[in-house]
């Protein structure tokens, strides 16, 4: 079917857009037959020979017209709000919708015809990812190698495609999962990404296997991802939460000391906040090994909330339940969780790297806690099926550890402001009195076989 395309946005993403279906037209009978702008002065000016033929309101008169098939978002710095007001619209009008990328045509400047995707929740309750601080960050990666643990997850995959981006001198993708490095690659040698980058398996709980990687690559910079997040699997594991995330952080951070890295930064979470399950307890004793650690290496850590879509959370969880036809399961319909899309998390990660003097604990501003049933409402509203209709919602009761809600910093906590406006910083954020004593104590409770005595004693530890 011969595809007639709406443009909304007439900026340089838009201009990409008309460019790149232009070029592809001996290949398809695609057309655009016109570009929407909500900037009034645009109206009847020419992009690519295109004729921008009004603003939003003008949109239903518009499709009617001219038949439009496809309407086509091409505002990167759109809010979710206003992305989800024009999604709104061409369900209405029964037309098929997409969204060009917000993070890779910010950093490279550049759209491709293949990089436009179908409109998803995270462009809905997401905020965009802004371009004020890409040249700085450019700078501050360039001639750098560059380590990212936990490289084939949710958070660590996106890093290092933002970093990669920016063309370090180097950079290093480690993980234990042996699959996902694999994913990782392929990925990375679709997008074009074949020079300089190193693929490592093995497990940051392995001193010698970090010994051996760090010798060979000398890192610059060392962005910390690595670690077991579930909350209700962690309570039934927290001996393994207990090595992976503490032990596991205090290795790397001695051998990043032993190698002389210019930067470490781990990547916490919300749950140290207060934390009342393993999980929590297990990244507030990290976050204290990271502020504990004094030499030259600039040591910090950036906690936030949950990312949207990341692997093994609620967004594929819902996304499978609708595929299968219902029924979507909450725990609670009160249940509110902080959520931030992922290609943000990580340019703020990287922003908050470059703000970094040493000791910092950096909190990202996560907006406005979102309801996990508003969140499942949308989803089945983007498949194009209407929630409790064709799709049922069903309450399950809350999971060991979790909470209704969730809270960024402690009551002890305090903010301090950062030259970023999303990015504030703990003024008082504790350390261990005596780090080598406090792992002491850890080593000897991966020993305890009772669960129960393992949260209780670790729980003292952090005290």
């Amino acid at each position: 079917m011969i595809k007639k395309i709406l443009i909304i946005g007439a900026g340089r993403a838009g201009k990409y857009v008309c460019h790149a279906v232009k070029m592809s037209s001996n290949k398809s009978d695609d057309k655009i037959i016109g570009i929407i702008d909500d900037d009034n002065s645009k109206t009847g000016n020419l992009i690519e020979g295109i004729k921008i033929l009004g603003n939003s309101e003008n949109i239903s008169k518009i499709v009617q017209t001219y038949k439009v098939n496809e309407i086509i978002i091409s505002i990167p710095s759109a809010s979710g709000e206003v992305i989800n007001k024009f999604v709104n619209i061409a369900i209405d009008l029964g037309v098929s919708y997409k969204i060009v990328p917000r993070v890779r045509e910010i950093i490279e400047g550049k759209v491709n015809l293949s990089s436009i995707r179908k409109v998803d929740v995270s462009d809905l309750i997401g905020r965009p990812v802004v371009k004020d601080d890409v040249g700085h960050l450019r700078e501050f990666l360039k001639n750098k190698v560059v380590l990212v643990t936990g490289a084939a997850g949710s958070i660590g995959s996106e890093l290092s495609a933002q970093i990669v981006a920016y063309k370090p001198k180097r950079l290093v993708l480690f993980d234990i999962w042996e699959n996902g490095v694999y994913e990782l690659r392929r990925n990375f040698i679709d997008m074009g990404f074949v020079k300089n980058i190193h693929y490592v398996v093995g497990n940051v709980q392995d001193l010698n296997r970090l010994e051996e990687v760090f010798k060979n690559f000398r890192p610059d910079y060392v962005f910390h991802a690595a670690a077991y997040k579930h909350v209700p699997l962690m309570e039934d594991n927290p001996v393994e939460a207990i090595k992976n995330n503490i032990v596991g952080t205090y290795n790397l951070s001695n051998i990043s000391k032993k190698y002389k890295v210019e930067r470490f930064v781990l990547v916490s979470t919300d749950k140290a906040a207060e934390p009342e399950n393993v999980m929590g307890m297990t990244k507030l004793f990290a976050e204290k090994i990271v502020r504990s650690t004094r030499c030259t290496t600039k040591f910090m850590t950036v906690r936030f909330g949950n990312v949207l879509d990341s692997n093994g959370s609620v967004v594929p969880l819902f996304r499978k339940q609708i595929q299968n036809g219902g029924p979507l399961t909450i725990t609670d319909k009160r249940m509110t969780r902080y959520f931030m899309t992922i290609p943000e998390a990580a340019s703020l990660i990287l922003k908050s790297a470059y703000l970094g003097k040493g000791g910092e604990l950096f909190v990202l501003d996560m907006g406005s806690p979102v309801s996990i049933l508003d969140l499942a409402q949308k989803m089945i509203k983007l498949s194009g099926l209407v929630p409790n209709r064709d799709i049922k919602i069903v309450y399950t009761g809350i999971r060991k550890g979790e909470k209704l809600t969730e809270k960024l910093f402690a009551d002890t906590e305090k903010l301090d402001t950062t030259k970023d406006n999303k990015i504030f910083m703990l003024k008082n954020g504790s350390s261990l009195k005596d780090l080598q004593l406090q792992m002491f104590q850890i080593n000897k409770l991966v020993k305890v076989s009772q669960k129960i005595n393992i949260k209780v004693k670790l729980k003292k530890l952090l005290k």
